[in-house]
């Protein structure tokens, strides 16, 4: 048994989306627009912390492609959000 899993206190959720194969950006944001709607209305989650999104971003045959930067032309490995009203109690708005 990998350490992440015996540090697991069962408040961490991994959802997948392998089986649904090549598809357009638009498609994946829509999946998982209802995964967040399913986490608050079926599962009653209401705050999150630490939440990673890994991007494989590929062609329209699945076949890697490495994301860059439109204005500069830079590859990109991580992206770091600046969301700037958090929903969170740890700010005052």
């Amino acid at each position: 048994m990998a350490k992440r899993d015996k540090d697991r206190t069962g408040n961490e959720l991994t959802i997948t989306y392998q089986s649904l194969g090549t598809i357009t950006l638009d498609e994946q944001k829509q999946a998982i627009w209802e995964d967040i709607q399913a986490l608050s209305d079926e599962f009653g989650v209401s705050y999150l912390n630490s939440v990673e999104l890994v991007i494989r971003a590929t062609n329209e045959f699945g076949d890697p492609v490495q994301i860059r930067r439109l204005s500069t032309g830079a590859t990109v490995r991580r992206l770091d959000t600046h969301h700037y009203r958090p929903a969170c109690l740890d700010y005052k708005l």
